[in-house]
């Protein structure tokens, strides 16, 4: 399946790419403990120490792999962690290609267990945890940007890093506990097997999460980047920021700009002739929401009208979801629930009664 994204990916899809180029690596280290389970690589010597130890260049790989599909995809990429991993490839097929009773002697050194696990762990676990904190900026970016967050949270990108995360720790520990037991390697090893295939499955569906500020002033001047260079009011306290506020929701509430499903803030900035970071600081400091979660509360109050007006009864809770602006059922059920504490087929029957 990684070779498979290689070659289908590596022209016009380079963040996909780097995913097929993760999940063959993640499938190879695998590679490491069968000839060592089995106790084979003595009969077979080039078995041995085969140079599939990836520890230093796995996460940085999916790092890489993360900013490219994410709101920060316009971003310098952070390139440079990839050079101790290409450094310890280099330094491992050196030793792979050593005579057999001298990989011997450097497998059992300290420094071979320093450098190549150590090391190499540490990290991973670092560039992991910097992945989980790049995640965690690119879900509020986006949650203040779009209205619609289907495929762009990233949400299996940082079950998957926690899942690797955890169980990478785990088994470092097991292993020291027990380092001549490999069932517990044989369990976490079909374990990665499944989660290299769950992977596969996201990143083929997902799609890069486009920085659209980046993409509106990179390409011709708007209407937003004329705002943008117009705009010349300094917001420098709560009464500025409430006055805007009044200004934003007076439009949404007038137009019902919300209604469209695919409404993101830089829409907003256009029809408002307002730096799409003032909204965004409007509606955080003043509603203490976001931008998603602002527009799904004025589509409720909206559903909520419809599921009340007896004339809406030939609507599906389906077609009212739609017709709010929601993209899918599930995504109406969960934001109705949040704002009203029930259901929309809860909430019409004890309106109709």
């Amino acid at each position: 399946m990684g070779i498979l994204l290689l070659i289908l990916n590596y022209r016009h899809f380079r963040s996909t790419y780097f995913l097929g180029l993760f999940l063959l690596l993640f499938s190879l280290k695998l590679a490491i403990f069968i000839p060592k389970g089995l106790n084979i690589d003595q009969l077979y010597p080039e078995l041995f120490l085969l140079p599939f130890n990836f520890s230093w260049l796995l996460f940085p790989i999916f790092f890489i792999y993360t900013q490219k599909v994410s709101i920060f995809s316009d971003q310098k990429i952070k390139y440079w962690l990839l050079y101790p991993g290409i450094l310890s490839i280099a330094l491992q097929l050196i030793i792979y290609f050593l005579p057999y009773s001298t990989k011997l002697v450097i497998a059992q050194s300290f420094w071979h267990e320093l450098v190549f696990t150590i090391l190499g762990i540490s990290y991973s676990w670092v560039i992991g945890i910097w992945n989980l904190k790049l995640l965690n900026q690119h879900r509020t970016e986006v949650q203040n940007t779009f209205s619609f967050l289907e495929n762009k949270v990233l949400l299996w990108v940082r079950i998957f890093l926690i899942y690797s995360l955890s169980t990478s720790v785990l088994i470092h520990i097991l292993y020291y506990v027990s380092p001549d037991n490999y069932y517990f390697k044989i369990l976490f090893s079909i374990f990665d097997l499944i989660a290299i295939y769950w992977i596969a499955v996201n990143g083929v569906i997902q799609q890069n999460v486009l920085s659209i500020l980046a993409k509106k002033e990179s390409g011709i001047p708007s209407q937003y980047t004329f705002a943008m260079e117009n705009d010349q009011r300094k917001i420098v306290n709560e009464k500025d920021l409430k006055t805007l506020m009044e200004e934003i929701d007076s439009y949404m509430k007038t137009t019902e700009a919300f209604l469209l499903s695919e409404l993101t803030i830089i829409d907003l900035a256009e029809k408002l002739n307002i730096h799409p970071k003032k909204i965004s600081t409007s509606i955080n400091k003043i509603l203490h929401q976001n931008f998603n979660s602002y527009v799904n509360q004025l589509r409720i109050k909206k559903a909520e009208t419809l599921l009340k007006d007896q004339s809406s009864n030939y609507f599906s809770i389906e077609g009212i979801s739609k017709e709010v602006g929601f993209h899918s059922k599930s995504a109406f059920y969960e934001a109705f629930k949040k704002v009203t504490g029930t259901t929309p087929n809860k909430y019409k029957e004890r309106n109709s009664e």
